[in-house]
Order: structure tokens, then C-alpha cells, then sequence
């Protein structure tokens, strides 16, 4: 078997395992499942029964409602006072009010299939109406013989359901003449006018069909097997065999076995006649009826072996393809574990014995694994390195609330074996700074030798801490204390943690200032801590850098916000007037007023600020001045005001932010002045070209000298004067060439030029041809 190859070795082992227990547990499963049938079937059929009875008692009922909605209606009210056909017909609103009703019984019952009619009759009418034959005299309709027959009630609240049957003809009377027609087995239901409605009272009797009855609970999609109703006289009401209608149940063990329990519902299994069957029955408070269905239970359990037969097919099939998949798979997957185990072979057999050599693959391993063993000191350092960056983790979630697992959980009780804690939280001053400073290396290098200063120095009898980088810039601690006093624990940690800012100065230029949070006395708590301790250390914004702050509950954040409005209008009004100390004064104000609120919130601070930025960038758009140009989209302010730690750097920060406002709004006053000063100069130009200009006088004349005027037309053109001016004495020149006859030199002395050569190497110069082609080319 060694030497027989892996890869057979791991089909046959697959084969074994999975193949054969799968084949032996599906042959009993398939045992099993004939063995059960009998008992979920019975179960099956009685809830499908109960379904059947809820559904045709809901429909019966809605039938119930709509006649005594008819028998309370001002329609029928009314009917009840007219008795004779003739006076119907004699009175209009009669007339009406009879037609309304057979309207409303038209249009209630006649649409409902299983409804064959419904009708009304007064107790000494002569007349009927109907939602089949409309208003017809009485002698005209069925005979109500029936009625009597039935004793009906004529005091009942409620109505009766009755079984009986009526002839498909309505015209026939009962008797003789009803020879030979055909019988329609209905259930009526007969409602008894209540005298409190009209004295002279009467019936609604609403039919239903008791095929459509049949139909409705021996659905096209049942299994083989019969539902009937039998009424509290243990007579069949509604059967899908017309031949069963009020006839009793001939079989006396269903009826025992029925009315001899005292069970609402149930299910029992009989023979007859050699046959086996399961009967399921439902005794309903609604009017007493009793719901029986029937099945072959021969027919349905062939059905069961039928199915099971089919699925052990089934079964054998899909084992004989998962084989076929198995080993082509096996040997897929094993193509390159064959080719690892060949280059393994190969290293190994050199040297080795012809006996050796033929090993299989699984030996080659075995050595491999003896070598990986020695090595088994170095993994376990690993594991031991993993296990304590899982618990930095796991101290980490807890902290931050995430911690789910309550094995976790447990497991911290040996890490922490005293009953208080308090979170601490250090925090980097200046940390946007550090994060610019060094690299990720360099910074976790730095939090691994604080880390340790931190657990090595609160670390004592009484005392257990473990401290773990929490953010980029902060390392959080959670102090396990034995026994807690105030005074003492408080001067504790003081002291040492004073030792410790002073350890971290020789580790890097930067200092720390540390959040201490309130004592907690369940582990649970620890991320409520951690947010004590956040919020103490954002205190810093107030109290200053390199600082150890307790929290205490006013550091809340739900305090009232303050805002200084009124300072916020004065600086902007400063701003406008560019009195920039003015402003510095209103900001110093404004830093003061917050720094004398006791235990005023870090994002208030912060909120004041960025405000206050976005108050000043809304007012600087609204003078249409482009704040964009010097300070992009504003956001970078935002960003920077929450970066910082103090009050006092968040002030000298805006300063600056005010300091670019002043600048810009300078330039941009210098920039209005040239533009007035160009147009004026412009417009010297324009007056004067034609002129022998004298520039050194044109610029006293503005009130400015010649080498400003020159740098503005420059600067605003982008053009020089002399061009201008040339180029406004070309477009004379040429306009006087195509509109006039004068000679070309009295044009050249009409535009500014002493002769003839200066016009002529302008005119080139800017328009590509000499004056005496432009005329030339015109007179053409």
C-alpha cells in the first residue's frame, strides 16, 4: 500500500467516506420515509381539511351578510308595507322601490356563480322578487311548500341553512307535475323577517348550488379522495355525487368513530371492502355541520413507493456521476501536487537506496515534515508574536465597543485580574506636524518605545497596564487598579506619568498631553472610558499643550453653544475697512471670551473658528472679490483649524487667514487704480494721435511719469504706446485713402506723420502693403 500512488490512495479514501456512507444513509432514508408517510399524510389532509372548512364558511357567511344588508334596507322597508302584486303596480315610487331591490339582489347574488337565486317574499304577499325571474306574482314561481315542510322559524335572528332540492324548471309546482324534471340539489339559505323591521315580515332566501359547493371543496387539484358535509342530523348536505344528497353516511364506523370523539378534529384509517382508507374529519360550530374527506390510502402509498423509487434511482445515478466527477477532478486538482511530489523525489532519492527510492509520495512528506519539525522552536515565536498582536486587537475592539465575542470578553480577566479601570489617552502635540515628519515606519518605531515606557511605569503592586497605539498620533492605556483612592491613585499616576514626558523627550522632539478618564468598575465599560479620555484630551484646546487633564462631567457635549455673533459682525466690518489691527484686537477678544468658559467643548471651539472663516469667505463673495484666486475652495482652512491643538494656534492661524485677505484686497485696490489710470491714459491717446506727441508732457498732464504711463498702457493693452498711436493713425490713413481723392502726402500730414517715407513703413508695417496699392486695388 506505500508504495501504491497518492492519488489513488485519496479516490479511494473520497469513495470510501463519502460515496458508500452517502448510497447506505439515502437506502434508509428512502425506508424511512415509507415508514413515516402515513402519519404526515394524515396530518397533511387534516390541515388541508380545516383550510377547506375556514374558506367555505367564509363564503357562506359573506352570503349571510349580504341578505340582512337587504333585509335592513330602506328598500325592503318600504316593500313591506305593499302585499298585493296589483297595488305594487299601482304606485310609482312602489314601482321603484321594488325594482331598486331586485336590482340590488341582481346585482349582489345574480353575478356569483355558485348562487342559483335569491328571492324575497312577504308573509301575505302575492308577489316575489328575485335575481333570477325579477317581479313575477308568486303562483308564477317556485312553490314554497318547502317552507312549511321544513318548519321553518319565523322568529329566528340568524336564518337556517336547509338542504333540499328544486327543479331546474322554475315553473313546476311540487308534486305530480314535477315528474320526470330534473332535481337541482341546493342548500337555501331562509332568513325570517324580524318584526321589529315590519310588522307584516317575510323571508329572503338565498340558493346555492351544491355542485359549485362540491366543486369549491373538492378542488381539480386534490389528491384521489372524497370531501362531504354532513349536517347536525348526520345527513349528507353537500357531496360531489348528487346520488349522496341527504342521505346519510352509509358507513356506521365513520359516523362512531366521528360522534364518539369528543375531538373537534381528527384522523382515523379504516377498511372496506379489502381496501384501506384515511378518513379526516372537522366538527364546525357553524351551524353544527360536520366536514368529512376520504382517501385510498393503497392509492396514496403507491404513490409514496412510486416517488421513493424514483428517487433511488435518482440517488444511484447521481453517486455513479460524482464518481466520474471525483476522479477527474482528483486528478485536476492533483496535477500539481504530482509534479511537487516528482520534484521532491527527485532531491531526495538521490543517494538512497533502489528500496527507498520506491517509496510513494506520502514518505517523501513524511520527511519533509521531519525537517519542518526542527524548526519548530522559530514557529513557535511566531505563534507566540500572533497571540499578543490577537490580544492588541482584542484590547483595541474593546475600546472601541466593537468586541462581540463573549469568550474574548472572558479571556481579559486574566490580562486584568483587578476589579477598576481607567483609560488613558495620549495624545501627540503638534500631531499633524509629526505625521508630516516622518513615515509610517518611523512613527510606529517611536510608539513602540512609548508604549513600553507606559506599561513599564504603571506597571507596579496594585497596579496592571497595557497600552497599545490606538490612532496615528496616540497611544491609549487602560490602568487596572486593585484598590481605588482618589487622592492616592490620582497623585499615582501623576507622578508617573510625569516621569514618562520625560523618558518621551529623549525618544523624539515632541510632547504628549494625556486624558485621563473616571474609574469604571466593569470591564464592559472600557469603551466608555476610552470616551471620557478623548474628551479630555480635545480639552487640551483650553488648557494647553504637554498637559495631564482628568475628565470630569462638565466635559460634556451637550453644553450650550456659544458663538460670539457680535464679534464676528466687527471683525467683518474691520475687514472691509482693512483695519487690520482693529481686527487682531476683535480675535484676541474672542479667544479670551472662550478660554473664561469653564469646560466649554473641543467642537465648540473648533465650530466658533470654522464659522467664523466661513462668515468672512460669504462676506468677501458677496464684494465680489475672487477668494478663490489666493485660498482655493476655503476647505483647506477648515481642515487646519481642526488640526490644531490650542486656542492660541487656531487664533494665530486665522490671523494669518486675515493676513491674506488684507494683502489681496491691497492688490486688488492697486489693480482698480490702474485700470483708471489706463482708460484715462487711453483716452489721451485717442484725442491726441494725430498730434506731435510729446509723451514726458502727456504723462505730467495725467499726473504720473513716462515710464509708469508706459508700464500701464503695457501692462493693460499689452500693447506700447507708440504702437497705439501708429496703429490709430494706419486706420486714419487708410480711411482717408478709400473715401477721399487726397494726395498721400496731405494724408500723411492729416494723421501726425512730417513726410511721406514714415507713412509708407507704418503702413507696412501693420497692414502688409504700401498706400499706393490700397488705392490702386479700390479704383479696380
Amino acid at each position: 500500500m506505500r508504495q501504491f500512488s497518492f492519488f489513488w490512495q485519496i479516490f479511494l479514501m473520497i469513495f470510501c467516506v463519502l460515496i458508500i456512507p452517502t448510497s447506505l444513509i439515502a437506502y434508509y432514508a428512502m425506508q424511512d420515509v415509507a415508514k413515516y408517510a402515513e402519519d404526515n399524510i394524515a396530518v397533511s389532509k387534516l390541515d388541508n381539511l380545516e383550510s377547506v372548512s375556514d374558506a367555505t364558511e367564509l363564503i357562506l357567511s359573506s352570503y349571510t351578510r349580504n341578505v340582512i344588508q337587504f333585509a335592513n334596507s330602506a328598500a325592503y322597508r318600504n316593500l313591506g308595507q305593499v302585499t298585493s302584486y296589483q297595488e305594487l303596480n299601482i304606485d310609482f315610487e312602489m314601482v321603484r322601490t321594488a325594482w331598486d331591490a331586485q336590482s340590488y339582489l341582481s346585482r349582489v347574488f345574480g353575478t356569483e356563480k355558485m348562487v342559483q337565486s335569491c328571492f324575497y317574499v312577504g308573509k301575505s304577499s302575492d308577489f316575489v322578487i328575485s335575481s333570477d325571474k325579477n317581479i313575477c306574482r308568486l303562483e308564477n314561481y317556485a312553490s314554497l311548500d318547502w317552507m312549511k315542510d321544513k318548519a321553518v322559524s319565523e322568529t329566528g335572528i340568524r336564518g337556517e341553512w336547509i338542504a333540499r332540492e328544486l327543479y331546474n324548471n322554475q315553473d313546476g309546482k311540487d308534486g305530480g307535475e314535477s315528474q320526470g324534471r330534473n332535481k337541482i340539489p341546493v342548500l337555501s339559505y331562509v332568513y325570517s323577517i324580524s318584526p321589529l323591521i315590519t310588522a307584516k315580515g317575510g323571508y329572503i332566501v338565498c340558493n346555492i348550488y351544491n355542485s359549485r359547493l362540491s366543486e369549491f371543496i373538492n378542488p381539480s387539484n386534490q389528491a384521489s379522495g372524497v370531501c362531504y358535509i354532513l349536517d347536525e342530523d348526520r345527513n349528507i348536505i353537500c357531496h360531489p355525487d348528487n346520488a349522496f344528497f341527504l342521505g346519510g353516511e352509509e358507513n356506521p364506523l365513520i359516523l362512531d368513530n366521528i360522534f364518539g370523539s369528543k375531538q373537534r378534529t381528527g384522523y382515523f384509517d379504516y377498511e372496506k371492502d379489502g381496501v384501506r382508507y384515511l378518513c379526516a374529519f372537522k366538527r364546525s360550530s357553524f351551524n353544527n355541520w360536520t366536514y368529512v374527506v376520504n382517501y385510498s390510502m393503497d392509492e396514496i402509498m403507491r404513490q409514496v413507493k412510486s416517488v421513493t423509487s424514483t428517487a433511488m434511482l435518482i440517488i444511484m445515478f447521481a453517486i455513479a456521476v460524482e464518481m466520474v466527477l471525483v476522479l477527474l477532478i482528483s486528478y485536476w486538482i492533483f496535477k500539481p501536487f504530482r509534479m511537487l511530489f516528482n520534484n521532491v523525489k527527485e532531491n531526495m532519492t538521490e543517494g538512497m537506496t533502489e528500496k527507498a527510492s520506491s517509496k510513494n509520495e506520502v514518505y517523501y512528506l513524511n520527511e519533509v515534515f521531519k525537517k519542518m519539525k526542527s524548526e519548530e522552536s522559530q514557529i513557535h515565536d511566531i505563534l507566540e508574536k500572533k497571540n499578543s498582536d490577537a490580544q492588541r486587537l482584542h484590547l483595541r475592539e474593546m475600546l472601541t465597543g466593537t468586541l462581540e465575542s463573549r469568550e474574548k470578553k472572558e479571556s481579559f480577566t486574566k490580562m486584568f485580574p483587578y476589579e477598576h479601570f481607567m483609560v488613558l489617552l495620549a495624545s501627540v502635540d503638534d500631531g499633524s506636524e509629526m505625521l508630516r515628519k516622518y513615515n509610517s515606519d518611523e512613527r510606529m518605531f517611536y510608539f513602540l518605545q512609548i508604549e513600553e515606557l507606559f506599561t513599564d511605569c504603571l506597571s507596579q503592586e496594585g497596579y496592571e497596564a497595557k497600552s497599545i497605539r490606538f490612532r496615528s498620533t496616540t497611544c491609549a492605556v487602560v490602568l487596572n487598579i486593585k484598590t481605588y483612592d482618589q487622592r492616592k491613585t490620582a497623585e499615582y499616576i501623576t507622578d508617573k506619568l510625569e516621569l514618562v514626558k520625560q523618558q518621551v523627550r529623549q525618544i523624539f522632539d515632541y510632547t504628549l498631553t494625556i486624558g485621563i478618564s473616571a474609574v469604571h468598575a466593569d470591564i464592559n465599560d472600557l469603551n466608555e472610558g476610552m470616551a471620557e479620555a478623548t474628551a479630555a484630551v480635545k480639552h487640551r484646546i483650553i488648557a494647553g499643550k504637554n498637559q495631564v487633564i482628568f475628565w470630569n462631567p462638565r466635559m460634556n457635549e451637550s453644553k450650550r453653544y456659544y458663538y460670539p455673533y457680535t464679534s464676528e459682525n466687527k471683525i467683518i466690518n474691520y475687514l472691509k475697512q482693512q483695519n487690520t489691527e482693529a481686527v487682531y484686537g476683535e480675535l484676541e477678544l474672542v479667544r479670551k471670551q472662550l478660554s473664561d468658559i469653564e469646560d466649554i467643548s473641543y467642537d465648540n471651539v473648533v465650530l466658533v473658528y470654522q464659522q467664523m472663516i466661513g462668515a468672512i469667505i460669504k462676506a468677501m463673495m458677496e464684494e465680489k472679490i475672487q477668494i478663490s484666486k489666493f485660498m482655493g475652495n476655503g476647505r483647506q482652512a477648515y481642515t487646519t483649524i481642526a488640526e490644531k491643538d490650542t486656542i492660541e494656534e487656531i487664533e494665530l492661524f486665522v490671523k494669518g487667514f486675515i493676513r491674506q485677505i488684507q494683502d489681496y484686497l491691497g492688490e486688488v485696490t492697486e489693480e482698480k487704480e490702474d485700470v483708471k489710470l489706463y482708460d484715462r491714459i487711453i483716452a489721451y491717446l485717442d484725442e491726441h494721435y494725430k498730434e506731435d506727441i510729446d509723451y514726458e508732457e502727456a504723462a505730467g498732464e495725467i499726473g504720473i511719469s513716462y515710464s509708469y504711463m508706459r508700464r500701464v498702457v503695457k501692462e493693460g493693452g499689452d500693447i506700447s504706446m507708440v504702437d497705439y498711436v501708429n496703429r490709430l493713425r494706419i486706420h486714419e490713413a487708410k480711411k482717408l485713402l478709400l473715401t477721399t481723392d487726397l494726395k498721400i502726402p496731405e494724408i500723411a500730414g492729416m494723421v501726425g506723420y512730417h513726410n511721406v517715407q514714415s507713412l509708407n513703413r507704418f503702413f507696412k508695417k501693420y497692414e502688409g502693403t504700401t498706400p499706393n496699392s490700397v488705392r490702386d486695388l479700390e479704383k479696380k
